[in-house]
C-alpha cells in the first residue's frame, strides 16, 4: 500500500516495524533507559543514525526535545549530542532543535540544548546567543561549550575576559591559561582569583567542574607547585566561601595527576576537616579519603570525625570509615562491623573487610551472622557480597557452609533451567568460597561431585575447591590433564599448581605444563603462575621470570601480583630493580583506565606502594646472618 502526495511519485507508507520501533525508541526516551550503556535498543538507536543520519530515528528524537515533559526533553537532546560526536561538521536538524530550545523553561534543558547547538556544528549559532540571550546561567554554559567543547575550532578567550559576567571572565582566565606564555601566567592567576572571589551562588554548582578545569590547565603547562600554590589560597579563603569549594576540587584534581600533591596539599584539607561548615568539610572529607596517601596522612583527623558523623548509615561516615579500612587502620573496625548489621551492605564492604583482615582487626562473630543472613536474602548482589567475604574469612566461615550450600545449589537449579553452559561468576564464587573454608565444608563434597558438566569445570575453581576440603591430590591432578575448553586465552590455573606445591609438590609432568602455561603466551597465568614457578624451580628460573615480569609492573591489575614475585625471588630480581625505580620516581601518575580519574589515581598508589615494598625486600638481600649468641 503507498501513500501519495500530489505532485510526486509515491512513497510507501511505514510499515508495522517501523512504527513498533518508533514507538520503543519513544518508550526509551521517555523512561531514560536509552541513556544506559550497552541497552539493546541504545545501540539499535546509534546503529540507525549512523546508516541515515537525518532518517526516522534522527527526526522522532528532534521530535521528542519539545516534549511537554522536561526529563523527556533533557533526555532526547543529551541523546543526539552523544550523537552527533565523530558526525559531520554540521548537522541541521539537531542545531535548529537545540536552538529552539535555548530558552527552554527548563534551566537543565537550556545546559543540554547548549551542548548540543555547538557539538553538532552550530557554532556561528552559540556565539550570537552568547551576545544576546539574557539568562546568565544560559550564557555562562554558552562559554563553556565554546570554550572548552568546540572539537575542531576554539574559541579565543581573550574578548570574553571582559564579559560582564564573572563566571564567564574565569572560564575565559581557565581557558586561556592552557597555553598562555609564561610571562601571562601571573596575570592570569590574579585575575582567575578575583574572578572566582566575586562569583554569586547561582555559580556555586559550578565549583567542581571549575576546579577540574583549572587543574588540567596547569597540567598541561606543568606547573605542578603553581597549582598547589593556587590551591593553598583557595582552601585558606583567600576568594571566600565558593573559591574554598573550588579549592577543594582543585585539589583533587591535583591529587589525581601529581603524586608529591597528597604530602603539599592534605594539611590544608585536614584543616577543612577540623573548622568548616559541614557541607564544606564533607567535600574535603571526600577529597581526602578519594587518596590512600592522603587518607593516611589525614587518619587522625578523619577518624577524630567519625564519632560526629552520628548515624552509621551517613554517607559521610561510610566514606571515613571504607577509606580508613582499606589503608588498613584499625580505627575503622567498630564503623565496619556496626555498617555491616545495620542493612543492606554498603558499596565497598568487601574492601573494607579485607582492610579489617590486613590489620587483624575483623571479627568473625560479627562479620557471619551478616554473612548468613545475606546468603538467605537471594538478592544478587548481597549474595556476591556475602560470597567473597566468606572467601576472604576461609575457615572462620564454617558456620556458613549451609548456606553457601543452598545458594550453589539455587544458582546451578536456576542456570541449568536457563539452559545456560557456561558457570556464571556468581557459582564460581560460592564454589571458591566453600573450597577456602576447607575440611569444615565437608557437606559440600556430594553437591560438588555432581558438577561434572565439562563446562562448569571452568578453569579448575571446582576441582580446587573439592582437594582444599578434601585433602586429596587426585582432583587436581584431573583437572590439570584435562584440556581447557576455552581457546580464547590461556586460563588462570596458578592456585591449582600453589595448592600442589603445599602438597606434595609438583610431578615433572606438572613442572611442564606449569612451564608451558607460564612461558608460552602472554596472559593473566605468566603473571600468577610465575610465583609457582618461582617456588618450584627457585633461582634455575630466575632468568625466565626476569625476561617476562618487568613487562607488567605498571599494569594495575597485574603488576602488584608481578611484584609479589620480584620480593620472593629476593636479590635474583635485582636486575629489575631499574624499572621498578623508574615507575617509582615517576612525578605524574601512571596512566590507567580503571572507570574514573580517582580509580586511576587510587590504582597508582597501590602500585607505587607495592614497588617501593618490592624494592624494600630485594635490596634487603643477603639478609645479615643472625648474631651469634
Amino acid at each position: 500500500m503507498t501513500a501519495r502526495t500530489p505532485g510526486q511519485d509515491p512513497v510507501s507508507a511505514p510499515s508495522a516495524a517501523d512504527v513498533d520501533h518508533s514507538a520503543a525508541v519513544t518508550a526509551a526516551v521517555v523512561d531514560g533507559s536509552v541513556l544506559t550503556p550497552g541497552a539493546p535498543l541504545r545501540t539499535a538507536v546509534f546503529d540507525a543514525v549512523r546508516a541515515d543520519r537525518d532518517g526516522p530515528v534522527t527526526h522522532e528524537l528532534i521530535g521528542l526535545t519539545g516534549h511537554h515533559r522536561p526529563a523527556v526533553r533533557r533526555t532526547a537532546l543529551t541523546l543526539l549530542t552523544e550523537l552527533a560526536f565523530n558526525g559531520p561538521p554540521s548537522w541541521q536538524g539537531p542545531i535548529e532543535a537545540a536552538a529552539a530550545r535555548l530558552h527552554d523553561p527548563d534551566p537543565d534543558a537550556r545546559r543540554a540544548a547548549v551542548r548540543l547547538l555547538v557539538r553538532a556544528g552550530g557554532t556561528d549559532r552559540a556565539r550570537t546567543a552568547l551576545d544576546t540571550h539574557p539568562d546568565p546561567a544560559t550564557r555562562i554554559a554558552l562559554a563553556d561549550a565554546l570554550l572548552f567543547h568546540l572539537p575542531h575550532t576554539p574559541c579565543p578567550p581573550g574578548p570574553l575576559r571582559t564579559d560582564p559576567l564573572p563566571g564567564i571572565r574565569l572560564a575565559a582566565c581557565i581557558a586561556e591559561l592552557r597555553a598562555a606564555p609564561e610571562e601571562e601566567w601571573a596575570a592570569l592567576d590574579a585575575q582567575a582569583v578575583a574572578e572566582l572571589a566575586a562569583l554569586s551562588d547561582r555559580d556555586a554548582d559550578r565549583a567542581r567542574i571549575l576546579g577540574s578545569r583549572w587543574g588540567d590547565a596547569l597540567s598541561r603547562q606543568d606547573r605542578e607547585r603553581h597549582c598547589y600554590a593556587t590551591a593553598t589560597r583557595l582552601l585558606t579563603g583567600a576568594a571566600g566561601a565558593h573559591g574554598r569549594r573550588v579549592g577543594v576540587h582543585l585539589a583533587r584534581r591535583a591529587l589525581q595527576i601529581w603524586r608529591a600533591a597528597p604530602a603539599a596539599l592534605t594539611p590544608h584539607l585536614a584543616a577543612l576537616v577540623r573548622t568548616a561548615p559541614p557541607a564544606l568539610r564533607d567535600l574535603a572529607v571526600d577529597t581526602l579519603c578519594a587518596s590512600r596517601t592522603a587518607t593516611r596522612l589525614a587518619a587522625d583527623d578523619l577518624a577524630a570525625l567519625l564519632p560526629a558523623t552520628h548515624h552509621p548509615r551517613s554517607d559521610t561516615a561510610w566514606t571515613i570509615t571504607y577509606a580508613l579500612a582499606t589503608v588498613d587502620d584499625p580505627r575503622a573496625a567498630p564503623s565496619v562491623h556496626a555498617r555491616l548489621a545495620s542493612g543492606a551492605p554498603p558499596a565497598g564492604a568487601v574492601a573494607a573487610v579485607r582492610g579489617l583482615l590486613r590489620s587483624g582487626t575483623a571479627d568473625p562473630t560479627e562479620l557471619v551472622p551478616v554473612i548468613r543472613q545475606l546468603l538467605r536474602s537471594g538478592d544478587s548482589l548481597s549474595v556476591l557480597t556475602a560470597t567473597a567475604m566468606s572467601d576472604d574469612l576461609g575457615p572462620a566461615a564454617a558456620a556458613c557452609v549451609p548456606e553457601l550450600i543452598e545458594a550453589l545449589r539455587a544458582e546451578c537449579a536456576l542456570r541449568d533451567a536457563q539452559g545456560t553452559e557456561w558457570a556464571t561468576r556468581r557459582e564460581l564464587r560460592l564454589v571458591t568460597a566453600l573450597g577456602r573454608i576447607g575440611a569444615p565444608a565437608r557437606a559440600a563434597v556430594p553437591l560438588l561431585e555432581r558438577l561434572t558438566r565439562e563446562s562448569r569445570q571452568r578453569a579448575g575453581y571446582r576441582a580446587l575447591a573439592l582437594s582444599r576440603i578434601t585433602g586429596e591430590r587426585h582432583f587436581i591432578e584431573s583437572a590439570l590433564r584435562s584440556p581447557s575448553r576455552l581457546r580464547r586465552y590461556v586460563p588462570d590455573r596458578s592456585a591449582l599448581f600453589e595448592w600442589l606445591l603445599d602438597h606434595g609438590g609438583l610431578t615433572p609432568e606438572q613442572s611442564r605444563q606449569l612451564r608451558d602455561l607460564v612461558f608460552t603466551l602472554p596472559s593473566g597465568m605468566q603473571v600468577f603462575g610465575a610465583r609457582a614457578v618461582w617456588r618450584n624451580e627457585g633461582p634455575a628460573a630466575a632468568g625466565e621470570l626476569l625476561a617476562v615480569l618487568p613487562q607488567y609492573l605498571g599494569d594495575d591489575l597485574f603488576g602488584p601480583v608481578a611484584m609479589t614475585t620480584l620480593a620472593a625471588m629476593g636479590e635474583h630480581a635485582r636486575p629489575a630493580l631499574p624499572q621498578l625505580r623508574a615507575l617509582i620516581d615517576r612525578r605524574t601518575r601512571l596512566p590507567h583506565h580503571a572507570g574514573s580519574d580517582d580509580a586511576d589515581m587510587n590504582a597508582d598508589e597501590q602500585l607505587l606502594e607495592a614497588a617501593r615494598q618490592t624494592v624494600a625486600a630485594v635490596t634487603a638481600w643477603p639478609r645479615s646472618p643472625p648474631a651469634a649468641s
